[in-house]
């Protein structure tokens, strides 16, 4: 059976400065008997990757598989990983990152190619634009184990009850939320506002709504201090600071789940999330089951929906002592079986194909139909080597604007002069 192991030794030291505690037992081959496959999640999920596990040790006599719980911090995860690959560590086989994590992590030598290993059926068989966020200077290292899209959340009861239909425009969302929203006790409009990296998928859906882009992975050109940019950067501001607010003062302190329950508790309108939120809006006890539509985001008028790409997948760590079977256990966690155990329970959206019309993923989950016509136009953060540097630079931008510390014009200019500072020498090379 599989275990849950603590930080490998080469790292922990380093790993408790940084987090001020480690991970927990020791995974891989620091224990007895058999080989061992490690693996570092997020606690919340282990329970759900345990079935998955458990099939994979059960068709491969003797090999054990390590969910290693790590923080709940995704970018604690992502310092662990960078922390132990640095070091050339072989505790960890496989690497379930981000979206964001391929271009850093191949860049710098981490990950075995699977080129070789993912024919083009294979890969034909996954969401093209979850697959694609595995790919880095024309090879695969991550393959998408279950994907993620930026949707639009509303109220359809209320909607249905003032003689609504969904909005498709940001100017539409606002007629709209300012028509029911009745603050403080009910808001229009929630949102991710708080600096961190889903601030960046909340603009990125509304700048690309807008026609406008952030960075230019081919070139390396930088979008931000263009019109687009600046009036998808004044649509946020102003749903929380203009002359008719619909999304509440706290806006700018909320991630997923702060946004969420204020939705779920009936005081907001709309909600802008992932798709794990249906799941739980339709549980039995959920006093919103039934009450729920779910649209692609809002765009300006003439310009196509945009939500931001995001999902988790695995790749194989440069220095592990099994690569073979990680690879195994990675073509796995793509079969329908699994991705059913993995998605049935949660809500996540499967990265296969065939699993949007699996009889049993649909039952749990009739959203299924919605979201995969929704992925088709999903957009990804850009492949760039210094992702984490232009998102922070970016993240710090929005901030001072949200904040009203400064217009939404100067912060841009600030960010795009800032991002394109740190990405010249590689824009240089790229000449």
């Amino acid at each position: 059976m599989n275990r849950v192991g603590r930080a490998p030794v080469t790292f922990v030291v380093a790993a408790a400065l940084l987090l001020g505690a480690g991970c927990r037992p020791l995974p891989g081959d620091a224990q007895a008997g058999g080989a061992h496959l490690a693996v570092l999640m997020q606690p919340g999920e282990r329970p759900f990757w345990l079935p998955v596990a458990e099939v994979f040790e059960r068709d491969h006599p003797g090999v054990h598989v390590d969910l290693v719980e790590g923080p709940q911090s995704t970018d604690l995860r992502e310092n662990l990983y960078t922390a132990s690959l640095l070091a050339g560590d072989p505790s960890f086989d496989l690497v379930y990152m981000d979206v964001t994590w391929t271009s850093k992590f191949a860049a710098a030598g981490w990950l075995r190619s699977l080129d070789d290993a993912f024919d083009a059926d294979a890969r034909a068989a996954l969401l093209p634009a979850a697959l694609e966020a595995g790919i880095y200077r024309g090879h695969l290292y991550r393959v998408p184990v279950r994907t993620d899209v930026g949707v639009l959340y509303y109220r359809k009861d209320w909607l249905d009850g003032a003689g609504l239909a969904p909005p498709h425009t940001f100017d539409e969302l606002a007629t709209i939320a300012r028509r029911l929203q009745k603050p403080p006790e009910r808001w229009g409009f929630v949102w991710q506002g708080k600096q961190y990296e889903g601030l960046i998928c909340d603009f990125l859906e509304v700048l690309h709504g807008e026609g406008g882009f952030w960075i230019d992975p081919a070139t390396l050109e930088v979008g931000l201090d263009r019109p687009e940019a600046i009036a998808a950067l004044r649509f946020l501001a102003g749903t929380r600071a203009g002359p008719d607010p619909i999304s509440p003062p706290g806006v700018t302190t909320y991630q997923e789940e702060e946004s969420r329950r204020l939705f779920q508790d009936g005081r907001a309108v709309f909600l802008r999330n992932w798709p794990y939120v249906w799941r739980l809006s339709q549980r039995e006890d959920s006093p919103l089951r039934g009450r729920v539509g779910v649209v692609p985001m809002v765009h300006a008028k003439g310009r196509p929906s945009a939500g931001t790409l995001g999902g988790w997948g695995l790749g194989i760590s440069a220095f592990s002592r099994h690569p073979d079977l990680a690879l195994a256990f990675i073509r796995h966690t793509t079969t329908l079986e699994s991705q059913r155990l993995l998605c049935e329970p949660t809500g996540y959206a499967p990265s296969l194909r065939a699993a949007y019309s699996d009889p049993a993923l649909r039952a749990a989950n009739p959203f299924l139909d919605d979201l995969l016509e929704i992925h088709a136009g999903a957009v990804p953060r850009p492949i760039v080597p210094r992702y984490a540097l232009a998102s922070d630079i970016l993240q710090r931008r929005l901030s001072a604007a949200l904040a009203g510390a400064m217009p939404p014009a100067a912060a841009l200019r600030a960010a795009a002069r800032e991002t394109r500072l740190m990405l010249g020498d590689a824009a240089v090379a790229k000449r």
